[in-house]
């Protein structure tokens, strides 16, 4: 293997194939992680042990055992690797400075992001990228270590200069003017009547305000109503402008339903808790000043 600039070192194929045989003790094993062939990764560690002048592995049907030699050289490559690794996520990182990636729910995305995107990108700069992460509500935050924001209704733990209230937590019941007009009467009478309603339900519920919460501020029905449960909040509030049923509408998710016509708001207004959609800081958000700028914008006005 020839000298490489000021460097004498092996291809980092070679060096690769010798980290995980050295790490799974088995050449098959190193392979199959690879995605190449066990020959290959045995050609990798021969032509190592020549160009070294030394035996790296102690080969045996049960697999394959670092000598001294090798265990001296996995630690370097070992250090190694991981240099360029880091170098790699820095240099990554600084061409990402004008960049900040928003990780939240489709709902979320939908309803929150969405509507402000122009605002966001006013108040960022016009030399800022905005990257929008979604995940299902069910699926929990995505692990993409990219995300500098994570909309969530649970930010515990989090310091308090890291995270900023987006929505304070407010539900009244919502459905389309055709629905409120065919149920004119039970809709005008107490909520004990509302036996003969469908509710729309978003199922699973994550733990933010349900029907339950609902009926103990403003009435429980008499019986029970029918339950027509959706994946996801998009489709509640679709189905319930569909006229399908009631839904129960969030604070900063149905407006634009109602400036729209599509939705009318039932009830006395919207019923609190202390709950609320926060905007936090991940660790890697808290390394970077577009980050925080971005933060503030989604702070409750």
């Amino acid at each position: 293997m020839a000298k490489r600039g000021p460097y004498r070192i092996p291809p980092a194929s070679a060096l690769l194939a010798f980290e995980s045989a050295a790490r799974h003790g088995n050449f098959t094993l190193a392979a199959n992680e690879l995605g190449t062939s066990q020959s290959a990764v045995s050609r990798h560690i021969s032509q190592l042990e020549t160009w070294l002048s030394a035996r790296l592995f102690e080969r045996s049907r049960a697999g394959a055992q670092l000598t001294a030699a090798g265990e001296r050289f996995r630690d370097g490559v070992l250090a190694g690797l991981a240099a360029i690794h880091r170098g790699a996520i820095e240099a990554a990182e600084l061409s990402r400075a004008e960049q900040v990636a928003i990780a939240c729910s489709h709902g979320s995305s939908h309803f929150i992001i969405q509507p402000r995107y122009d605002a966001l990108c006013r108040a960022l700069g016009e030399d800022a990228q905005i990257r929008v992460l979604t995940y299902h509500h069910t699926q929990g935050p995505p692990a993409d270590p990219s995300a500098d924001i994570l909309l969530t209704w649970d930010p515990a733990g989090e310091a308090a200069e890291d995270r900023v209230v987006t929505v304070k937590e407010g539900v009244r019941p919502v459905c389309s003017p055709a629905y409120a007009a065919a149920h004119e009467q039970t809709l005008a009478g107490p909520v004990a009547g509302w036996s003969e309603l469908t509710l729309l339900d978003l199922l699973p519920n994550q733990g933010w305000a349900t029907w339950e919460d609902w009926f103990a501020a403003a009435g429980t029905p008499a019986g029970a109503p029918r339950r027509l449960g959706l994946d996801s909040y998009i489709y509640v509030l679709e189905a319930a402008a569909a006229g399908q049923g009631v839904a129960l509408g969030w604070r900063r998710y149905i407006e634009r339903f109602l400036e729209a016509g599509t939705l009318v708001a039932l009830g006395a207004g919207f019923v609190e808790s202390d709950r609320g959609l926060y905007a936090v800081l991940t660790a890697k958000g808290r390394r970077k000043a577009l980050a925080r700028r971005c933060l503030a914008c989604f702070e409750l006005d």
